[in-house]
């Protein structure tokens, strides 16, 4: 047999490259659920000293498959002192053993066989765990801070013959920088076993025979014709992944070696960008926020699009440009910033087109624009609902208690840190899809018409007096519409609503309103976060809900991105209307 030989059912174990991910699969339990060829694979890293790695002389058969450990003491053997756990993975070679460290420990416990990441590797580099509602565990750099530099599902339970499946991963960049401070070279240990109708290599391998066992220099193979037909093969075997080499992780990479600026003709190191002064710029788009959106302890400039974490660093001052375009400094972004929070930034950058630097760039309407207007128009109405309520002589409330949101404290506070403002001032990436778009309604719903409040509206809808039709079901969006109808009513005929309700209301039951439904876009907003909800039907609910914006399907075939941009324009444009409506019913002179 020869070394290049695999059976078809294992023929893609060869083609792997697991070190090409940006993050490693390091360890893996799992059932195939392919039902004409099923199987189990599991999968575990080790870690080996170069010098005992060369000695095997790529004899990697040597390795065993399975993480072992010191196991669990069992009954008759609790002696004091006589347990020192520990785990390791098993090559074996000229009569000796070399116990390699695993990556990722495992152990076993009735059906469950559960992964762990070796604490030496999360210590060296300070990670620290996050569970997730799945089970699963990932460990974050917080100082740097990078987020899953590795992923630990929760354990693979065994029912049924099959495995649930558990798997492990770790950042390349990070295990390379690892290997290199350990000088320890990675190889994966593996078992597979696959089963299927059909394997023409094993058939022309086995003849007239019922089985065949080859031993190779990195692997074992095990094939046979199966009684009910078909082939079965299974694989013992090992590769080698990587070496020590550079320190990614470890080193300052822009001590040495520079960043390529567009617009910069030098690449930038830590000593060029301290030659820089304040008005040399470099320009990065707004999806470099991305990985810091919605994450604790990171603030983002909502007008700026700066970013912080915590008091460790900051990238600032910073300007925002056209629609989606973020300046810097050159020297503030490397001073005292993390290098591979640069290299982000970097991953990020545009060139400086006129176009970009011109005086409309810097009056262009980007998100952080956007959401200022939607949330002090909110605001605002929440002002002038209090002042109507007042002159009906309703209970004095504060603005929050209508809209969610107090304009007062807005404005000492900051109004990027009001209720339900957060979600809404993430960028809004051109190519934004479809999903993401019905989640940033539905993150809209939650700031312009979830927080109506339904038992503060009602009465002011019947301070007019007693409605014609019946609006007991009526909540807050309703409740907000009709009484904006009456007030365009009061408008028209000059009626003061405090001193002429009854009067709106038979000219409202007679004639309605003009317009007739006054939020007709916010009712469209509605529709789209029931849409996101899976309350109704998208493909049904979206045609009809984005022609009320005046827009159809078709204005998302590059993305949904500038779509998003009209719904947040033409929302704001109608909560100023509302708000117009509202001062314009305050102003009718009283009779």
């Amino acid at each position: 047999m020869k070394e290049d030989w695999w059976p078809d059912l294992l023929a893609h174990i060869p083609i792997e490259d697991p070190w090409a991910e940006p993050d490693v699969l390091v360890a893996e339990i799992r059932s195939y659920d392919d039902p004409w060829i099923p199987g189990t694979r599991i999968l575990w890293s080790a870690l080996i000293p170069t010098a005992e790695f060369d000695a095997l002389n790529g004899q990697l058969i040597a390795f065993n498959y399975e993480v072992e450990s010191t196991g669990r003491p069992g009954p008759g053997r609790n002696v004091a002192g006589s347990v020192n756990p520990r785990f390791w993975i098993g090559a074996y070679t000229d009569g000796r053993r070399i116990e390699c460290e695993p990556l990722i420990l495992g152990w076993e416990n009735h059906n469950h066989s559960a992964m762990v990441l070796d604490p030496k590797f999360a210590m060296t580099y300070g990670l620290m765990p996050r569970a997730l509602n799945d089970g699963s565990i990932h460990w974050d750099n917080p100082a740097e801070p990078e987020f899953d530099v590795a992923r630990v599902s929760a354990p693979s339970i065994y029912a049924d013959l099959q495995q649930s499946g558990a798997r492990a991963t770790v950042s390349r960049d990070y295990l390379q920088d690892y290997l290199s401070l350990r000088g320890m070279e990675l190889v994966q240990v593996y078992w597979e076993s696959r089963h299927g109708p059909v394997d023409a290599a094993a058939d022309a391998l086995l003849g007239d025979r019922q089985q065949a066992n080859e031993k190779l220099r990195t692997r074992e193979v095990d094939v046979r014709r199966r009684r009910e037909g078909g082939f079965f093969a299974q694989v013992w075997g090992a590769r080698h992944m990587a070496r020590p080499g550079p320190l990614p992780i470890t080193n300052n990479p822009l001590e040495e070696a520079g960043l390529s600026w567009p617009g910069i003709e030098v690449p930038v190191t830590m000593t060029v960008a301290q030659r820089f002064r304040p008005w040399d710029h470099v320009y990065v788009r707004d999806t470099v926020l991305g990985i810091y959106e919605g994450r604790p302890g990171f603030h983002i400039g909502a007008e700026d699009g700066h970013v912080g974490y915590g008091n460790q660093w900051s990238v600032g001052p910073t300007r925002r440009l056209g629609r989606d375009v973020i300046q810097l400094e050159v020297r503030k972004l490397y001073e005292g910033t993390p290098a591979r929070v640069v290299q982000h930034f970097h991953d990020h950058a545009v060139m400086p087109t006129p176009e970009l630097l011109s005086a409309q760039s810097h009056q262009a309407r980007n998100v952080g624009v956007r959401a200022k207007e939607l949330v002090y128009s909110v605001a605002d109405i929440g002002v002038m609902l209090c002042g109507l309520a007042a002159m009906f002589g309703l209970d004095a409330v504060g603005t929050e208690d209508y809209v969610g949101l107090d304009r007062a404290w807005l404005t000492h506070n900051g109004w990027w840190n009001g209720s339900h403002v957060e979600p809404i001032l993430h960028h809004i990436p051109v190519d934004l899809s479809r999903a993401d778009f019905l989640t940033r309604c539905l993150d809209l719903d939650k700031l312009l018409i979830e927080p109506l409040a339904e038992r503060r509206l009602r009465p002011l809808v019947l301070a007019f007096g007693t409605p014609a039709d019946k609006i007991t079901d009526f909540r807050g969006l309703k409740l907000l519409d009709r009484l904006i109808c009456l007030c365009n009513v009061a408008i028209d005929a000059a009626l003061v609503p405090w001193q002429a309700g009854d009067e709106i209301l038979r000219r409202y039951a007679e004639d309605g309103s003009e317009p007739s439904r006054p939020l007709v876009k916010l009712f469209a907003l509605s529709d789209l976060r029931q849409a996101a909800g899976h309350r109704k039907d998208p493909d049904i609910v979206m045609p009809s809900a984005l022609e009320r914006f005046g827009l159809d399907m078709n204005a998302a075939r590059g993305g949904w991105g500038l779509v998003l941009d009209e719904v947040y324009d033409q929302l704001s444009a109608q909560l100023a209307q509302i708000h117009a409506t509202l001062v314009g019913v305050m102003r009718i002179p009283a009779r």
